[in-house]
């Protein structure tokens, strides 16, 4: 079988094998045994004309004619989408071709503006007058009614973000040469009021990769059967961009060039309409606005009202055809991270269409009846259709509601409003930037204050402050602007739900298991950057300025002095994780400082990274050149350091705190059974945003991988099934020397008493010997808090009494049965996703570029439970000061002994501590939940668990995440924990380097 023969034979063979062009067929060229024909499919064709009777300008090529085959007979590339738009552009006078992107891939994604020929020929008119209109502040209610009259509605019509989802990008193509080319009157009366933009592929590496999917699980026997591996994909689908980006919830962070073009583009167009299709399960119908509860608090009534009205338009053209449809149900608005609530949010009417996914031939639906991929089509071109007629019936309305929205987001200026304020405490300027960034690419205004100023407001931990100064140079968000709704989406620090959600919600776990809601509940972009924000309510501060663009700011000076004794990078800055990286895969060694330190007079913060001559003597580049690219690559600004010697009991630098790193080679577990988002936010920070070189291993083969080529081993949160028989393997590994780290569900495996890795586990293993972990988080608190009274430690007496430390919360004790069932029940309550505010070991490597305080988000993870309080650099729950008691009430007459207390009376007797773990020492609360919906049983579940564990095994490590800390590419706090373990790893947790 492993003949030159053999493969010669097979090669032609499989050379004899021609996918056609055609839809869907598969050819056999020269093959000995022709292939059976395809045996007929009632309903398995779809004819319908999707635009009958109407005529077209021939001068417009049709999509037939350039694609060669029907439009909707099979979904076409991205490659083709761009040549139908390419080719109505160059043949219309309606119609313009705009570039606004380019993905991962370097495909290049693009709109098509459509409208009359005059307004197209002013289409800078349009669009400084809709940005006139979007900015109230700047134009009189009389002179804004004029331009309503005189300047057509812009509607945005959004195709297939997610990848799998292909129908609307087919009819995106009908659409635009229909409006294009249409002679009928009443494409010109549309177009007359209407500038509709068309993005047709949003999505293009996802797209493609479908499509390629299809074509290579495709069978000469169309299949109909919707579990078939045809249409229900490989991993990791095509619904993800080229990193396995969901950027359909990537609108309010704007991590992937795809989300950011587009965002910019709908800046500059400012669009009074917002529409995005999408697919759903195979076996649904069609689902459009407007969304059940919760309906986040930011979404104007204004929008609210026109959702309804257009799908009552949108359901007349179904009902005309039969078509079945919904709103609702599933589809709730709470997220401001989706297309459709980012747009509500900026004051624009959205809307959402959802049609069932068919990726191929057709569906065999529960009725028995075949939909086809070309009738999903016409759906989407149904729904668009109808409603873009909607938006031209209702121009006037649509349009000056939108700029009566933001005329009422302004209202008041001058009076006290809710800022949204940063401290310039952090020197993290790599965060900020980004942060800055951010903000400026939303067109949020933000300003930078001159001088202090004094306010009261709520902290992000939810308590009340009062007249605190905030210093010069603090950022002030105000609510109160055009994009206020969309400013206070994404810093307001605790938007509630409606208490009648929260019933249906906790109807629906508690008679079903399942949650109501469809994504994460708490978001708050400063949070999730581990930048510390708070809430004041106040009149606008006097000096101030806008808050610079973060992308005109000049690149940082890159002084060196050859003289010094090294150069260093501020730890502070996450930055100078990607750098050190950087540094050593160019050959330098490095080192990194894991206590504050003060050398030349400055302080040097725990995390900081240090290139010495001493250690890169050997080097046989120019190692200043080196520094000079790697650190202007990063944006980074290295300061000479002249003596090694720091003050006092601050460490030096030929000390033990000065760790030498060793370079890390970097594995990484990949497809099945992994979750693909949490494999692609690894692998864009490793590779597109830090530029380190990885292995990316495919699991199923981990049984024949050397391990001893890697010191680092990234396992992402996912199942277990194909590599958990491999945790000997990788047991032996670390105790060699390598650092593992286990994300999520992945990191469940190495929890187990038997077969695990380190004495992390899992809550439910350990719910009967909770005393030990327990008394371990308490003298983890006391070596932080300790006060030692001298008296007591040299008296020549022995103590009368001594008190354990672990007796300062006690509760009460269930038995094994019953404290199983009372986790269960806590169990059915997890979040679906909420932040929580864990406190920092600060003496911990693995914390440096933190503060005292992360906010980390929180899901349906594992709950850790490490054995030593030592071993968790991050516990969930931080302790304040409890609030003052209540002033005490007047003095009550004693009852005679033995008589029950009226039934209004408190009892003497101290109230018994709540079951469970929960604890806290004297005089302090546990502070848990930030922001989203967290239920007090999931919060009694989570506290003091551990977001992030780290053990020495053996040579080596094990560091485990109770969730992704890489999340969405934007919880930037938590990934710079994930950054100092895959870079630090080996030279700081791992005694003993592997070596290949």
């Amino acid at each position: 079988m492993d003949s030159p023969v053999y493969h010669a034979r097979m090669m032609r063979t499989l050379a004899a094998l021609v996918i056609l062009s055609g839809a869907g067929s598969i050819a056999w060229a020269q093959a000995p045994v022709p292939p059976a024909s395809a045996t007929p499919l009632v309903g398995a064709t779809y004819d319908a004309d999707f635009f009958p009777g109407n005529d077209h300008d021939p001068a417009v090529p049709t999509p037939d004619s350039i694609l060669g085959f029907r439009l909707g007979d099979k979904p076409t590339l991205h490659a083709q989408i761009r040549s139908v738009m390419n080719a109505i552009a160059g043949s219309s006078p309606r119609a313009r071709l705009v570039e606004y992107a380019t993905s991962h891939e370097g495909r290049t994604l693009f709109y098509l503006v459509i409208g009359s020929e005059a307004n197209i020929r002013r289409l800078d008119e349009i669009k400084s007058n809709a940005a006139r209109l979007a900015d109230p502040r700047t134009i009189a209610a009389a002179e804004a009614d004029r331009l309503v009259g005189s300047t057509p509605a812009i509607a945005w019509m959004a195709y297939v973000i997610h990848g799998d989802e292909m129908s609307g990008s087919d009819a995106s193509l009908a659409l635009a040469y229909h409006l294009a080319a249409g002679r009928d009157p009443a494409v010109q009366d549309l177009l007359d009021k209407v500038l509709v933009i068309i993005d047709p592929d949003m999505n293009p590496d996802g797209r493609d990769r479908c499509i390629t999917d299809v074509q290579r699980n495709r069978t000469v026997q169309p299949s109909v059967d919707d579990q078939s591996l045809i249409h229900a994909q490989s991993w990791p689908t095509g619904r993800m961009n080229h990193y396995l980006f969901d950027m359909n919830r990537d609108w309010i962070f704007c991590t992937q060039p795809e989300t950011r073009g587009r965002v910019k583009a709908v800046n500059e167009w400012n669009p009074h309409y917002f529409m995005e299709s999408h697919e759903m399960g195979p076996l649904d119908t069609f689902l459009v606005m407007p969304p059940r509860a919760p309906v986040n608090p930011n979404i104007p009534e204004h929008v609210r009202r026109w959702e309804r009205a257009f799908a009552d338009d949108l359901g007349k053209a179904f009902d005309a055809r039969g078509w079945r449809y919904y709103t609702g149900e599933w589809n709730e608005g709470w997220y401001p991270g989706y297309s459709g609530s980012w747009a509500a949010m900026r004051g624009i009417v959205d809307n959402l269409y959802e049609q069932a996914t068919i990726v191929s031939d057709a569906i065999r639906r529960p009725e028995g009846t075949l939909e086809t991929y070309r009738e999903s089509v016409h759906k989407q071109l149904v729904a668009s259709m109808a409603n873009l007629e909607s938006l031209a019936r209702n121009k006037a309305e649509v349009m000056s509601g939108v700029t009566a929205t933001r005329r009422k987001a302004v209202e008041g200026d001058g009076e006290a409003q809710r800022l949204f304020v940063i401290k310039p405490s952090t020197a993290n300027d790599g965060r900020l930037t980004r942060l800055a960034d951010l903000i400026e690419l939303q067109g949020i205004e933000a300003m930078r204050s001159n001088e202090a100023f004094t306010a009261s407001g709520r902290d992000w931990l939810g308590r009340e402050f009062q007249d605190v100064t905030f210093p010069a140079g603090t950022w002030v968000i105000p609510s109160r602007q055009p994009l206020g709704g969309l400013a206070s989406a994404l810093f307001e620090m605790d938007p509630r739900m409606e208490s009648s959600f929260l019933t249906e919600e906790r109807r629906e776990l508690l008679r079903f298991g399942r949650s109501r809601l469809y994504d994460i509940t708490g978001w708050n972009v400063a949070m999730l950057f581990g930048i510390e924000v708070c809430e004041i309510n106040a009149v606008l501060p006097s000096g101030l300025t806008r808050l610079g663009s973060a992308q005109s700011a000049p690149a940082p000076e890159v002084a060196l002095s050859p003289d010094a004794v090294a150069h260093l990078l501020d730890g502070r800055d996450d930055r100078c994780m990607a750098a050190a990286a950087r540094l050593m895969a160019r050959g330098l060694r490095v080192r990194v400082l894991n206590k504050p330190s003060v050398l030349d007079g400055a302080d040097v913060a725990r995390g900081s990274v240090f290139i010495t001559k001493k250690d890169n003597q050997g080097f046989a580049g120019d190692q200043m050149q080196v520094i000079r690219e790697v650190c202007g690559e990063f944006g980074l600004r290295p300061r000479a350091v002249k003596s090694g010697m720091g003050p006092g009991d601050a460490p030096d630098m030929g000390g033990e705190h000065f760790v030498l790193l060793e370079s890390p080679r970097v594995a990484v577990l990949t497809r099945e059974p992994f979750n693909p988002y949490t494999v692609g936010e690894v692998w864009h920070l490793l590779d597109h945003e830090m530029g380190m070189r990885a292995a990316f291993i495919n699991t199923p083969q981990l049984g024949g991988v050397d391990l001893r080529r890697y010191n680092v081993l990234i396992v992402p949160d996912g199942g277990t099934d194909g590599w958990s028989e491999s945790i000997p393997t990788i047991r032996s590994w670390v105790e060699a020397g390598g650092t593992l780290i286990g994300i999520g569900s992945a990191a469940s495996a190495f929890c187990k008493e038997k077969d695990g890795i380190g004495s992390t586990r899992l809550l439910p293993d350990v719910l009967t010997k909770l005393d030990d972990y327990r008394a371990a988080i308490v003298r983890d608190w006391l070596g932080k808090n300790i006060e030692v009274k001298p008296e007591e430690v040299w008296s020549h007496a022995a103590p009368n009494k001594l008190e354990y430390p672990w007796t300062l919360g006690d509760s009460d004790k269930p038995s094994e049965e019953e404290a199983k069932r009372r986790d269960a029940w806590r169990s059915l309550f997890m979040p679906q996703g909420a932040i929580v505010a864990a406190r920092v070991d600060d003496r911990h490597w693995l914390t440096a570029g933190c503060g005292e305080v992360l906010p980390v988000l929180v899901g349906s993870g594992p709950v850790l439970i490490p054995k030593f309080g030592g071993n968790a650099p991050l516990l969930l729950g931080v302790f304040t000061p409890a609030p003052a008691p209540a002033a005490e009430e007047p003095e009550r007459k004693s009852k005679p002994e033995g008589e029950k207390p009226d039934k209004d009376e408190k009892s003497d007797k101290p109230e018994k501590p709540s079951p469970g773990w929960l604890v806290a020492p004297p005089g302090s609360e546990l502070r848990l939940r930030m922001s989203g919906l967290l239920w007090p049983e999931a919060a009694d579940r989570l506290a003091h668990s551990a977001y992030v564990t780290q053990e020495s095994v053996g040579a080596g490590q094990i560091i485990l995440f109770n969730e992704s800390p890489t999340f969405r590419a934007a919880a930037r706090g938590s990934t710079r924990v994930f950054m100092n373990a895959v870079v630090c790893g080996p030279g700081m947790g791992a005694s003993a380097p592997i070596t290949p």
